[in-house]
């Protein structure tokens, strides 16, 4: 049985507080090494520890948890709608599964296997500098467009926050990935502070996104709403 041991706000404040905390020493490392260059090897060292850029570090690791931990318990709610027979069950279980696709995504960078057959097809140029992302934006319209009813379905306020939870996540890590590769191909240093400042908002969106998500379904979880998650609201004719 899915459990809650803290409110699901005490939840979302202590992991944002999490994410607001890697992001800011990440970028206070950005700017003592590009902005102020400081180039002193435990410094460089550490920046390489918590940049959230970066991969095999504090913050990638921090991702690849969250994503795990987002897509168990979204993975259970949705075992508990399955034998409550409830409806949009199966959104439930497939959003579990996503996210635990995400983590793995996240630890071994899965979505960089997409680099050069998608190269082939866009180029590597503009928007498209990371090739994956010409896949990225097809897959995005599909989920949205599978779960546009699923959306609709629930509580107003779960339905905004899911909503604001998949804007942060995806305007993260395509939308803002697709600022920043045009800033590139522009001619803007990817070392520099500039992009930096880019790709650091990014990965502050990538994990801020999951973590609303996770609150959404906490909050869900928390209230019982087992069999009637999901119920369509009632029509009100005027």
């Amino acid at each position: 049985m899915l459990e809650v041991s803290v409110t699901p706000r005490q939840l979302l404040v202590a992991l944002l507080t999490a994410v607001a905390a890697l992001s800011t020493v990440s970028y206070l490392f950005l700017l003592a090494t590009v902005g102020f260059g400081v180039d002193a090897g435990p410094v460089v060292a550490a920046r390489k520890f918590v940049d959230v850029n970066a991969e095999t570090n504090l913050p990638s690791w921090f991702s690849a948890v969250l994503l795990t931990v987002v897509g168990l318990v979204t993975f259970e709610f949705g075992r508990r709608l399955l034998v409550a027979g409830a409806r949009w069950r199966w959104h439930w279980v497939f959003l579990g599964l996503g996210f635990g696709y995400l983590s793995l995504d996240e630890l071994v960078g899965l979505h960089e296997k997409l680099v050069a057959p998608m190269t082939a097809v866009v180029g590597d140029g503009g928007v498209f500098r990371y090739a994956w992302v010409a896949a990225a934006l097809p897959a995005v319209v599909l989920v949205a467009l599978l779960y546009t009813r699923f959306l609709l379905a629930l509580p107003r306020r779960a339905a905004a926050l899911t909503l604001l939870a998949g804007v942060l996540y995806v305007g993260g890590s395509v939308g803002l990935e697709m600022v920043a590769n045009a800033f590139s191909d522009a001619g803007y240093s990817e070392q520099g502070l500039f992009l930096g400042t880019l790709q650091a908002l990014e990965e502050a969106c990538e994990m801020a996104g999951p973590v609303v998500f996770l609150h959404v379904v906490a909050g869900l979880a928390q209230r019982g709403r087992v069999v009637d998650v999901s119920a369509p609201r009632p029509v009100v004719r005027g």
